[in-house]
């Protein structure tokens, strides 16, 4: 069997198998209790292991009530149906997760070996159709049958007070980000103000950016001749993507869209050069303005693709402008909320990484001199090997973490998708498993985050190493072709 057949086999039964789970728990997915539901649940605990997994899903419920994460906010208030339903709930999203993982992993490991060649093009549309299939069916549905975690509670504080006409900044601590974002939630929040519903449809525009991503990523997989199947896999089906977007809501991915589309079209227009570069600047700073943490981006883009510094510090100093001026109208009042939780946010400490080793303050100017030099070093690349190598760097020597910071190489791994970066998928998506903001498996919830430092840490040595090799070897090359030459008197 040719590795185009295995290929669609398997989406085809991944996707068969993901919709008679959809079936089998519609009453889950439609957020019913059913008398099934407790027959299941009491025959499952009657079992040692059954007993151990019900009791770790029934302490991440008592967990998440107080902080405002579910339907309800009091464990003592709900009856003995509703605690069945959760933990059935549970139950039902870590199988649809492991049945993602599982299928995605054996996609990967056919599609991870070399290209495919003389394949038709009804078997790349039929397998591109099935990849985005089974992705959208994983989202949707992870979508509409998890809340999310103590991020979804913010954005429903955040939409609230733009509703009623209140300054973010002033009134919460829990927004640290430019307006856009709020302003997206404001209108998802007009769309659809009941919290469950407003937290589906945040997650249902992260699909959506999702899908806009992978259209992207073909655009440019078309252009570079990269494996247009083999990159549908490797973004839309990574169990990181679907995990992050479907559970967890958080819109790395709506930023690193932006910068993706800015490659792209710096790639389309390679004819123009003004309009590429304009065009790649603009979408870079939008990338920045959406989530700020991702400058280092905006200068690999302006350092690949002009030569003049000036031209460069300047369309730099522009792009902060624009991200500064964005706060202006909500300045008067909301100063010092911009000030200490947006501009001084430094995410989590002490639990992945550099920091996870070593206390010092210091560390954290040292890593933000570090992204703005480090652009500087990526010489003899392209641009998606450039902005690849700076995620990767950033998410190396990062002073602050938090898990949907794992999102942001996946879709510029996805056009490079080497051994390190099948590795580090596999790592972090268990990782993400047993996370106790996602699905939360028993056992997997065991693991540190500094496993996944781990993979991130061999996949930037060998992206570094792997673009080296071929400068030394041409630098050879040259040099030998010099020896062959006659000397000239």
């Amino acid at each position: 069997m040719t590795k185009a057949n295995a290929t669609i086999v398997v989406l085809v039964i991944l996707t068969l198998t993901l919709c008679s789970l959809c079936y089998v728990g519609k009453p889950v997915i439609m957020h019913k209790y059913t008398p099934a539901m407790r027959t299941f649940i009491t025959r499952f605990s009657n079992t040692y292991i059954g007993e151990k997994i019900a009791q770790h899903y029934y302490w991440r419920i008592v967990e998440d009530i107080p902080m405002g994460i579910g339907a309800t906010s009091d464990i003592a208030t709900i009856g003995n149906r509703e605690v069945i339903f959760l933990v059935t709930d549970r139950l039902f999203t870590a199988l649809l997760a492991i049945v993602g993982f599982i299928g995605s992993v054996i996609l990967f490991a056919i599609n991870s070996r070399e290209r495919m060649v003389n394949i038709s093009r009804t078997k790349i549309a039929v397998s591109v159709a099935m990849v985005v299939i089974a992705g959208t069916i994983m989202r949707i549905v992870l979508a509409i049958i998890t809340y999310g975690n103590f991020d979804m509670q913010s954005y429903d504080i955040v939409a609230n007070a733009v509703i009623k006409g209140s300054n973010v900044y002033a009134v919460t601590d829990r927004y640290n980000y430019s307006p856009v974002w709020f302003t997206v939630l404001y209108a998802l929040m007009r769309i659809e103000p009941s919290e469950a519903w407003f937290y589906f449809l945040v997650k249902l525009f992260l699909c959506c950016v999702d899908l806009l991503t992978l259209g992207v990523l073909l655009s440019i997989a078309r252009i570079r001749r990269l494996p247009v199947v083999g990159t549908a896999i490797f973004f839309y089906l990574n169990p990181i993507s679907f995990l992050m977007t479907g559970y967890h809501g958080q819109f790395d991915n709506f930023a690193m869209l932006m910068v993706l589309t800015g490659i792209y079209l710096y790639l389309r227009f390679s004819a123009g050069p003004v309009l590429r570069i304009a065009l790649l600047w603009l979408f870079a700073t939008a990338g920045m303005v959406i989530k700020h943490i991702t400058f280092y981006e905006l200068i690999i883009c302006l350092h690949t693709s002009i030569k003049r510094y000036w031209v460069k510090l300047s369309l730099f100093a522009a792009s902060v402008a624009i991200f500064l001026l964005s706060f202006v109208p909500y300045w008067k009042t909301g100063s010092t909320g911009i000030i200490e939780h947006v501009f001084k946010y430094g995410s989590f400490s002490g639990v992945y990484g550099l920091t996870s080793l070593v206390a010092i303050p210091q560390l954290k100017y040292l890593f933000i001199l570090g992204m703005f030099v480090f652009p500087f070093f990526l010489k003899g690349r392209d641009i998606i090997a450039r902005c690849l190598l700076g995620v990767l760097f950033f998410l190396t020597f990062t002073t602050g973490f938090a898990a949907q910071y794992f999102v942001l190489p996946l879709a510029l791994g996805g056009l490079r998708p080497t051994r390190l970066f099948l590795l580090y998928t596999v790592v972090v998506s268990i990782l993400i498993l047993g996370d106790n903001n996602n699905v939360f498996m028993p056992g997997l919830h065991l693991l540190k985050l500094n496993i996944g430092w781990i993979a991130v840490i061999c996949w930037f040595i060998a992206e570094v190493w792997a673009d080296r090799r071929p400068a030394v070897c041409e630098i050879a090359a040259s040099e030998k072709e010099k020896k062959r030459q006659p000397k000239r008197l």
